[in-house]
Order: C-alpha cells, then sequence, then structure tokens
C-alpha cells in the first residue's frame, strides 16, 4: 500500500505538472486571440482614439461592467500613453513596458501587440488566479476519486490480511496443539486457497514422520514384548537352579544369573512402559483425582521388597486435575521406583499432591545421595544415568514421565533437595492452574 501510495503521488505530481504546461498554453493561446482581435476593433475606431489623443493624461474610461468580466486591456500610443483602459485594469500595467509578445504583471499574464499601420499598442491581461483556480479544481477531480479507491483499495488489503492472518494463527495454533507422540493432520477445512499447498505440504511431512515414528515404537514395543516370556522362562530357570543348588560357587552364580535376568526383565517391561508411552493412541482428557491415585500408589509399595527399613509418606490435599488416570497412575509408578531405586541409603520417601498458585503438583521426594544440580538437566534423556546413580535402574523412568507429562500438557521439573543441598532428590509434575481443581489440604502417614 505504501508503495502504491508513492506511486500515486508521483503520477499526480506528474499530471499536475503537464496539465498545468497545458493550461497555460491554452490560456495563452486564447490570451493572444483576444488581443488581435481587440487589435483589429482598435483600427476600426479612429474617431475614439483620436480624441483619446486630444485628453493628454487622461485616458478614455471603457465604460460597462461585465457579470463575469475577467480581461483588462490598454491601448497605447507608439509614446506609451494610454489612450484607452478597461475600467477594472490594475495599475502594475501601466507600467509594463512596450514589448511585444507574452510577459508577467504581478498576477497577470499579459500579451503585447502592435499595429504598425497606426502605431498602436494593445495590452490584454489575464489574471492568474483563474489558471491556478483551473489546475487545482482539476487536480481535486483527479485525486479524489482515485484516494476514494486507494482508501477502498486499503481496507480490502487489510481486510484481507486480517484474514489470512487469522488462518495463519489458527492454522499455528492446530500445529502447537498436535501431540507429538500422536502426530494428527492438519484440518483443511476453512484454509484459504493460498495456504492449502503449505497446510498440504505440512500434513505430507507429518504423515511421513508419523509413519516413522511408529516403525520405531512398534519395534521397540514387540521387541520387548517377545522377549519378556523367554526372560521370564530363563528367569524362572535361574531361580530354579540357584534354589537347588547345593554347591556354594554353582549357588552364587545362579543368584547372579538370577540378579542379572531380574535387571533384564524390568528393562523390557520399561521398555514396553516406554512404547506405551510414546504411542500413538490419545491420551484421555478427564478430571483425575491425584490424591486417590497418590493413596493407592503408596498402599501399593508400602510392603515392597526395595522399601525394607525406609517409610513412604503420603502428603496429600484433594485436587483434582485433567488428564489420564493411567497415564497418571503410570507415572507415579515410575517415579516411587525411581526413588527405591536411586534414592538408596536414605530413610524416607515422600509422595504428595498439592494445589499451588501455579497449579498442581505431584511430587516424590528421597532423602538419598541425590544428583549434582548440572546433571538435572539430562536425566530425562533415555538410558541416562546420574554420576552418584545407585541399584540397577536402567535409566528409562523420568524418560517414561516426562513423555507422559508433556502429553498431558504438564511439565516435569528435577530438583536436589533445597534443605540440605547435595542430597535428596524431588521430582514435580505440575500441571497449569488452568487445568486444575483444587480444595483443603490433609496429612496420611
Amino acid at each position: 500500500l505504501m508503495g502504491i501510495t508513492i506511486l500515486w503521488l508521483a503520477g499526480v505530481l506528474g499530471s499536475g505538472l503537464v496539465l498545468k504546461r497545458l493550461i497555460d498554453e491554452k490560456s495563452d493561446d486564447e490570451l493572444q486571440e483576444s488581443a488581435a482581435m481587440l487589435l483589429s476593433l482598435v483600427r476600426l475606431s479612429d474617431d475614439l482614439l483620436v480624441t483619446a489623443a486630444a485628453l493628454g493624461d487622461r485616458p478614455l474610461l471603457a465604460s460597462g461592467r461585465l457579470e463575469h468580466e475577467r480581461l483588462v486591456y490598454l491601448v497605447r500610443d507608439g509614446a506609451g500613453r494610454v489612450l484607452l483602459i478597461s475600467h477594472n485594469a490594475p495599475s502594475q500595467l501601466r507600467a509594463l513596458p512596450l514589448a511585444e509578445g507574452l510577459a508577467d504583471a504581478g498576477d497577470w499574464r499579459v500579451v503585447t501587440v502592435f499595429d504598425p499601420g497606426k502605431g498602436h499598442y494593445v495590452q490584454l491581461a489575464d489574471p492568474l488566479s483563474e489558471r491556478r483556480d483551473a489546475l487545482i479544481t482539476s487536480l481535486l477531480w483527479l485525486t479524489g476519486p482515485l484516494a476514494l479507491l486507494l482508501a477502498f483499495a486499503a481496507w480490502i488489503v487489510f481486510r484481507a490480511s486480517r484474514s489470512l492472518a487469522d488462518h495463519v494463527q489458527r492454522t499455528a495454533l492446530a500445529v502447537a496443539q498436535q501431540d507429538p507422540q500422536a502426530l494428527g493432520m492438519l484440518p483443511l477445512d476453512g484454509v484459504v486457497t493460498e495456504m492449502k499447498p503449505a497446510v498440504e505440504a505440512t500434513n505430507r511431512l507429518l504423515a511421513r514422520l508419523a509413519d516413522a515414528l511408529e516403525a520405531e515404537r512398534s519395534f521397540t514395543y514387540n521387541s520387548a514384548h517377545e522377549l519378556r516370556t523367554p526372560i521370564a522362562a530363563a528367569l524362572a530357570q535361574a531361580q530354579l537352579l540357584a534354589a537347588n543348588a547345593k554347591d556354594g560357587a554353582l549357588h552364587e552364580q545362579a543368584a547372579t544369573l538370577v540378579d542379572a535376568l531380574s535387571r533384564l526383565s524390568r528393562l523390557a517391561g520399561r521398555l514396553l512402559a516406554l512404547a506405551r508411552a510414546e504411542g500413538t493412541a490419545p491420551l484421555a482428557n478427564e478430571w483425575v483425582d491425584l490424591a486417590r491415585v497418590v493413596r493407592l500408589s503408596v498402599d501399593e509399595f508400602r510392603h515392597h521388597a526395595g522399601m525394607r527399613g525406609r517409610r513412604l509418606v503420603a502428603d496429600v490435599a484433594p485436587v483434582r486435575v485433567r488428564g489420564d488416570l493411567d497415564a497418571v497412575g503410570l507415572a507415579l509408578r515410575n517415579l516411587i521406583e525411581n526413588a527405591m531405586v536411586h534414592g538408596a541409603g536414605g530413610t524416607t520417601i515422600c509422595v504428595l499432591c498439592k494445589d499451588t498458585p501455579d497449579g498442581a503438583v505431584l511430587a516424590v521426594i528421597d532423602d538419598g545421595p541425590g544428583s549434582p544440580s548440572g546433571e538435572l538437566g539430562a536425566l530425562v534423556k533415555r538410558f541416562a544415568r546420574g554420576t552418584r546413580a545407585a541399584g540397577s535402574g536402567a535409566g528409562l523412568g523420568l524418560s517414561i514421565v516426562d513423555t507422559l507429562a508433556r502429553r498431558m500438557g504438564a511439565q516435569l521439573v528435577l530438583r536436589c533437595s533445597p534443605s540440605a543441598p547435595g542430597t535428596g532428590f524431588e521430582a514435580r509434575v505440575i500441571w497449569p492452574a488452568s487445568s486444575t481443581r483444587g480444595a483443603r489440604a490433609g496429612k496420611v502417614a
């Protein structure tokens, strides 16, 4: 629009210059023609001019006032004396030198013609203001409709741009709302024609990405699933061998084998959990009672073999969040198992849920060795374990929790214990305030 406006103004300026030249040329031609006609009339008025010459310095004043009279004239003799002058002639015309041709005298355009037979000069003047008025009127009629047309074009462009921007924002919102673990196609309904090729190309890209992700997940899921049966059979045989071994060395080797197969079995289970967390099936979006999930999970793990000599405490408040019940339960199980395995050496594991001004919080806190603050960001990666990690963890628990949290619109936050720097570990899943519903707090031990 700015470019069009600049070009339009340049065109108006050029048109104005051309129009001014044409008006001046046309007016000068008419002025010269009128002066020639006046000169012809003056030749036929000998008696009048003789009388005017006899009056000396008192020229004859032409009588008559026309309603739209605009031309003024003077008749002079060879000596420059004014013989005849129109009643509306300005004083500056008297001082104009006697020279044939066109000249400007103040606000007047004057043409001077000479009659060689009689020796008289005729000067005819036309006001320049009328030329300016004609030029301004012409430019107004030239620019007015174009200005209205430009304003209408601006309205159309802004309206079209706003509509296109709305479509772009809706498409961007649809992209932002895509589940990275379950890529879907962007909607084409209501998409403007100019944007359809881009949206269709994006859909083709998303389809290829979805196929690649599904192939990876299928391989992981099927591999872990197929491994569970032979691992379980081998573990049973190893346990039977350890139970029946009489020789101490053989019993020790069988126990080592049982431990290795148990770790392999847990790894297969974690791979299955990771495949389910990253699956293409959409998660439910319903109200989940965090306090109930915490109580059930704590009751389940309270008598777990990994809790020997340690306390499992639940600190709950009636908080509801939007999410998937199975996903919340799976995430909490992984957090508790992570605290059990990597928090070895501690005495207490606290599981809490509460409502805060920033949103609902589901946290698992242990007083074990913890992890250096510089390693916390890398712990959510697959198979990542801290330098202080203990036990037989596979490094997949926090990755599973992070994936489930993002799919539910929540966030996993890891931090060390603020009360004892360098010890303790806290994993928080935080739901935004817009997707929570809280109430009063209560405590269960």
